[in-house]
């Protein structure tokens, strides 16, 4: 266990230091391709609690999607511990229902709203996502997608501490 557990960090170490700089230099990786492996990324290092009644997880996106074809790219015939993943689309975050981990993007951001959802990893891009209720929030910074996490607003679910100590309380 401890080995697989090494073996995530690194990957996710890996697109913490690869794709960011690939962002920088302006080569091969655009901002949502960042993200997209992020995400893919993140369902291995949160444990929810009993499953959503699928047998997929399930990545939501709520309004406009920002991803073009790159989330469904990144996640298309992959699996995180036995189990493939899905990409859904939700007109409005009140629509949500069944996922593991939902993206709010930039566009679709409501300070006023209410983020909460239990069970739910809420992911953002906005100024004050966290602030909102968030769990993770997308960050630029010198070119790199950087993010930020407040595990307090994860409710049901566990973080754990590698993904943690990567994440900055920005």
């Amino acid at each position: 266990m401890a080995i697989l557990a090494r073996g995530r960090i690194v990957a996710l170490a890996a697109v913490l230091s690869g794709l960011p700089h690939a962002l920088a230099s302006g080569d091969t990786a655009p901002e949502y391709q960042v993200k997209a492996a992020f995400l893919y990324n993140f369902l291995k290092f949160v444990e929810w609690p009993e499953d959503k009644g699928s047998s997929a997880w399930v990545l939501g996106i709520v309004g406009r999607d920002p991803f073009g074809n790159q989330l469904e790219e990144t996640v298309r015939g992959k699996q995180v511990n036995g189990r493939p993943i899905l990409v859904r689309h939700f007109a409005r975050m009140a629509e949500v229902q069944a996922c593991h981990i939902v993206f709010v993007p930039r566009a679709e951001f409501s300070p006023a709203a209410a983020l909460s959802q239990p069970g739910v990893l809420l992911v953002g891009e906005s100024p004050g996502f966290l602030d909102a209720g968030g769990a993770i929030n997308f960050y630029l910074e010198a070119n790199r997608v950087r993010f930020g996490i407040q595990a307090a607003h994860a409710p049901g679910l566990r973080i754990s501490s590698q993904l943690l100590k990567l994440g900055s309380a920005h």
